[in-house]
């Protein structure tokens, strides 16, 4: 795994300070400027891409004695790195020690104000609180919450059963071809959690801004997606009418939180990508295509570092 980069933090405190106008966490600071009560909280991440239009990612924590989790605000990313690595800051009032700060989650949201955690993308994993007590500083990651997607696989075929000889150009599926036999290409892919299912999305980077054809959502390597209509085998995919031998954009599999319901198709995908293929213009009918895992930068996985002064 790439590492993930590290600010100085008097880099990190002064870029704080001076975009206060813009701080996700502006209404927890005290008015009269920051206190001993001031903890700092820098998050550093991959797999965190923005969000789609109208979705929110939260951090919230739990801090001892208390048993109900608390909104500490929406995050926003400030920087990318040319590795893939996000960077997100700001700062909260705590009048508790630091130490008390016992469990951290991410979440996707629809509202940046939700009441209770909803859809979880990553959690705390191991904790170290140093000798000074002033920096507490949490690993996250969302294998527990949303599966192990590293060792999944899977391959793509072109193909129909039209006898339309260019019909295949038009039509795909994640299954293995064979000349006696149809056999699922996914191998690994994990349950999903409640209240996520997998897509399956065409990107044509030929416009500005890109256009992304859904294909539908499932759950299992085996029977129809959701939007099932011009499924002609029994495994994600189908036919539509773009053409699938153009060298622009690819074909991926995402993980996508259920928010929207049958408006999905509108949205675009989630950037929680776990499958890509680039498309090629000189596809083969009936040839097995292997996809790449690109699971490392789809789904969150870093650090949170609190600091207090």
């Amino acid at each position: 795994m790439k590492q993930l980069f590290i600010i100085p933090f008097f880099i990190l405190l002064a870029a704080i300070c001076s975009c206060k106008k813009d701080n996700p966490v502006a209404a927890k600071v005290s008015p009269g400027g920051d206190d001993s009560s001031t903890v700092y909280y820098q998050l550093n991440t991959l797999g965190l891409h923005q969000p789609r239009s109208g979705e929110y990612f939260i951090l919230w924590t739990k801090t001892s004695p208390d048993t109900t989790w608390e909104v500490i605000a929406p995050l926003k990313i400030i920087y990318t790195s040319p590795e893939d690595s996000t960077m997100m800051v700001g700062k909260f009032l705590l009048n508790r020690s630091l130490d008390s700060i016992r469990d951290v989650l991410v979440t996707v949201e629809q509202s940046n104000t939700p009441q209770k955690p909803g859809l979880v993308l990553c959690k705390e994993n191991f904790r170290n609180l140093d000798s000074s007590k002033k920096l507490l500083t949490f690993s996250l990651e969302s294998k527990s919450v949303l599966g192990d997607f590293y060792p999944l696989l899977g391959n793509i075929v072109f193909t129909s059963k039209s006898s339309d000889p260019l019909a295949y150009t038009h039509e795909f599926y994640l299954m293995n071809f064979s000349v006696s036999d149809y056999k699922p290409s996914l191998q690994s892919l994990p349950a999903t959690p409640q209240g996520w299912e997998y897509g399956l999305w065409v990107a044509d980077t030929n416009f500005t801004p890109h256009e992304y054809f859904f294909y539908g959502l499932f759950s299992t390597p085996t029977g129809h997606d959701s939007d099932s209509t011009n499924d002609f085998f029994s495994f994600p995919g189908g036919s539509k009418p773009q053409q699938m031998n153009m060298p622009s954009g690819n074909i991926i599999v995402t993980l996508e939180p259920l928010l929207y319901g049958d408006q999905l198709k509108y949205h675009g995908p989630s950037p929680f990508t776990l499958l890509q293929f680039n498309r090629i213009r000189d596809i083969q009918k009936d040839s097995n295509y292997q996809m790449t895992n690109v699971s490392e930068h789809g789904v969150p996985s870093g650090s949170i570092t609190f600091r207090r002064y």
